[in-house]
């Protein structure tokens, strides 16, 4: 593997730190030093050649570091390898950083701006890896971005492109350092939400009385704990976030958002109120298919993007980029295109073998995380957030006494970085497993491995069925399963709630034996007000699926105070009449309450607790109403 080794370079206005990548993109070692930018870039460049030589000794005999990527604050000319003018790199400015270091090293250097390096390394290494597309956004100090397409940087004749933290979103807002207003930099930035917390606390902007600093990270604690104002700024910027996201979706037709940097540490706390708000801003084709999540490797990403950079300018490529099929329909049996499908990755937080309910025959139910709507009596809470969660079961508890705080005291959630990195360090610990993870990135290959040890009992129509969550969520993953699936000629089902774009249904049914679509009500405002989001792109996609043929059927949960009445059920009848091409059946999936203590193990309250379960008589009534209109009734899957 001669040539595999690369070095990778952050380079801050505090800070220098550089990593050894192998060539199996792992970070071995690393070195740290200040930055002290005002002594020059000579000094600088001996700097990182003293590191680059105590890191190449750990290289194995025979073996050599084949290139050095960097990365810096911008602006950076990238073009021509220098720094311009960053404002926390004085003593740098017009520095030929990338001819310096190679002349010093005898190796390729490549010099980029920090906010694109971190997005290649979230591209190819983190919650990126599978994605063809992505937009990155790196909120610290400042808000940055960059947006990435089939593996390519998108950068622009300045080499700004994605610089989402001027957006304007308010023209009579605050002040921006850029000399604008209303900035999504004066919105999510750290210092930012530190300041606006303070304002709302005190009146005034820099802290409270007594002295105590306030910080983003601050802000970011107080709102985990409850603390009214810190929520209050938290879902400000978590506003601002969404109007960012759906504006650079329309442009550039983009689902995956990446949020890095400090002010991700987060969590939910500034996603999910950007989350639930995306579409207000974006036409419904577009943002139904968004996904927005953290980094998955914010610590590595700046390190793991010098690499990639530094790969590309020693002439060598990762398998990763040449690994991403075209878009083209094809079969996934032959082996070089059946490789290319089993590496894809995805996130998945059960896999259910022997289930009955979900298509004919045993099914393996595979879960994937994620989903577009928010229905407050959903059985599976776990799958509505699309990273993997930490939950708490209080009952397996045994008070180990392994650590000073025991979990049971207080637990609320893992929702901020902090809280995810103490409890998740208690996993491997835990006696019980009273706390674990719920929600793991496997490829393709792994999930369709453990499928195929059920082969034996499809033998009378069972298969594989993709669930969640919502698969579509997912697409290339949930393409992967499928075609890897139909290559080994096993029935295929997947559920959906049908909220999501028609170019993700028309290159998923190809491979589908049975689309389980969960209708849940016909009026588009009660919808919206119990689900988040309206019907109108959901009947829009079952009417063309219905034209076309798709392998449909419908399924209804009976929700109590929702659609469990008579009227509800008459009128989705009667759609399943009038919609040429459906078959005229309906399932009919009462309601339960058995996803109760899944809240209460992430740390949630669960929403529909006043509701109780629906009588039979009340059941039965429901079933006649739909029966009348003249269409069958499937009654529990």
């Amino acid at each position: 593997m001669t040539g595999s080794w690369l070095i990778g370079v952050d380079l801050g206005g505090t800070k220098i730190e550089t990593g050894l990548v192998s060539g199996e993109g792992q970070v071995v070692d690393r070195r740290r030093m200040t930055t002290q930018a005002w002594k020059g870039p000579q000094f600088l460049v001996e700097q990182v050649a003293g590191a680059v030589q105590e890191l190449s000794a750990l290289v194995p005999p025979g073996e050599r570091i084949a290139a050095l990527g960097i990365c810096a604050p911008g602006p950076v000319d990238f073009a021509n390898g220098t720094l311009v003018d960053p404002p926390n790199l004085v003593g740098l400015h017009n520095a030929p950083l990338r001819r310096m270091l190679a002349a010093r090293l005898g190796i390729p250097v490549v010099l980029d701006h920090d906010a694109k390096a971190t997005a290649l390394g979230e591209y190819y290494y983190g919650a990126g890896r599978g994605a063809q597309s992505m937009v990155f956004i790196i909120a610290g100090t400042g808000v940055g971005g960059a947006i990435i397409d089939r593996g390519e940087l998108i950068r622009g004749p300045n080499n700004s492109a994605g610089e989402i933290g001027h957006i304007t979103l308010d023209r009579q807002g605050e002040l921006c350092s850029c000399g604008s207003r209303g900035c999504v930099e004066t919105f999510i930035s750290g210092p930012w939400l530190a300041r606006r917390y303070a304002r709302a606390q005190a009146g005034l902007d820099g802290g409270q009385p007594g002295g105590e600093e306030i910080t983003g990270e601050t802000v970011a604690a107080r709102a985990a704990q409850g603390d009214a104002s810190a929520l209050q700024v938290l879902g400000d910027a978590g506003q601002a976030l969404e109007v960012a996201v759906a504006t650079l979706a329309m442009l550039f037709d983009v689902d995956l958002f990446v949020v890095g940097g400090s002010v991700a540490r987060c969590g939910d706390l500034l996603l999910e109120p950007a989350r639930r708000e995306i579409q207000q801003h974006a036409y419904r084709s577009v943002g139904s298919g968004i996904c927005l999540v953290a980094s998955e490797i914010s610590g590595d990403a700046p390190i793991l993007g010098c690499a990639w950079l530094a790969r590309q300018a020693a002439g060598e490529f990762l398998v990763g980029a040449a690994a991403q099929p075209s878009g083209k329909t094809v079969a996934a049996g032959s082996p070089p295109q059946a490789a290319a499908w089993e590496a894809v990755e995805g996130t998945i937080f059960d896999i259910q073998r022997f289930s009955v309910h979900d298509g004919p025959g045993i099914r393996t139910n595979v879960f994937l995380k994620g989903c577009s709507l928010r229905c407050p009596w959903c059985a599976n809470p776990e799958s509505q957030r699309p990273h993997a969660e930490l939950a708490f079961t209080a009952q397996r508890c045994m008070r180990c006494g392994q650590f000073l705080d025991a979990c049971a005291d207080g637990w609320s959630g893992a929702e901020t970085q902090a809280a995810r990195q103490k409890y998740g360090e208690r996993v491997q610990a835990c006696p019980t497993c009273g706390i674990r993870w719920l929600g793991a990135r496997q490829t393709a290959g792994e999930v369709i491995g453990e499928v195929l040890q059920d082969l034996p009992f499809y033998s009378h129509g069972g298969g594989l069925t993709l669930t969640g969550g919502e698969p579509t969520l997912q697409p290339r993953f949930s393409e992967a399963l499928l075609r890897l699936a139909k290559a080994r000629g096993i029935d295929t089902a997947m559920e959906t709630n049908g909220h999501t774009r028609w170019a993700i249904l028309e290159r998923l049914v190809p491979f589908l034996d049975h689309l389980l679509w969960d209708i849940k009500h016909l009026d588009p405002e009660i919808h919206r007000r119990h689900t988040g989001v309206d019907n109108v792109l959901i009947l829009a996609n079952l009417r063309r699926l219905a034209a076309a043929g798709a392998p449909l059927e419908l399924r209804l949960p009976l929700i109590p105070g929702f659609n469990a009445d008579v009227e509800s059920l008459e009128a989705v009848a009667d759609l399943i009449l009038q919609v040429e091409g459906l078959k005229k059946e309906l399932c009919l999936l009462p309601y339960h309450t058995l996803g109760r203590p899944k809240y209460h193990s992430l740390g949630r309250a669960y929403p529909w607790e006043s509701y109780s379960l629906l009588a039979q008589d009340e059941i039965e009534q429901l079933v006649d109403a739909v029966r009348s209109r003249g269409v069958h009734v499937v009654l529990g899957g």
